[in-house]
């Protein structure tokens, strides 16, 4: 189950990284929230930190239960939960519309999945 949900992660990570870089006002408009000057620039600035966790799951993906991978567990349920609440938090200030609902739906998914494979380890 780490290797498929490492891989596929990774895939959404890469994307990610590749659309906050490249496309940063259509990624911050598609929630509702004005592409000014200062959100462009935090989401550019953000599209790094994908990269890394696209490289580090890619690197990892044939893992096998150790410490190690426990430890990366845990961070990406940390990342990717930390995301969806605050895109739920976001929707509840008004600075976000409805869709955001729906990119925390998936932050909570791979959040969960990360979960099962500790439960299973």
């Amino acid at each position: 189950m780490f290797r498929l949900v490492a891989i596929a992660v990774s895939l959404i990570c890469a994307l990610l990284f590749l659309l906050l870089l490249f496309l940063p006002a259509t990624y911050v408009q598609n929630y509702g929230v004005p592409a000014d000057n200062g959100a462009i620039f935090m989401v550019r600035r953000a599209s790094p930190m994908f990269a890394g966790l696209a490289l580090l799951l890619w690197l990892v993906r044939d893992a096998k239960r150790s410490p190690e991978r426990n430890a990366i567990c845990w961070m990406m349920i940390v990342v990717f939960a930390g995301i969806g609440v605050l895109s739920v938090f976001e929707y509840m200030a008004s600075v976000a519309d409805a869709r955001i609902l729906i990119a925390a739906f998936g932050e909570f998914g791979i959040a969960v999945l990360f979960g099962r494979i500790l439960r299973v380890s």
